[in-house]
């Protein structure tokens, strides 16, 4: 029985770190509010650097 349980746990932990690790991928692709994927940097005086 423990061991069923186990092996629950660690399919729902790899499907839940997969999800996010799709999750942060997609989102780099398609941000939320139409912007941009942040390929710019800012320098402490304020300007954007391409």
């Amino acid at each position: 029985m423990k061991d069923m349980l186990k092996r629950i746990f660690l399919v729902i932990f790899v499907l839940l770190v997969l999800t996010a690790i799709s999750g942060f991928f997609f989102m780099q692709k398609h941000p939320l509010g139409g912007k941009q994927p942040v390929t710019k940097t800012h320098t402490p005086s304020g300007q954007t650097v391409k």
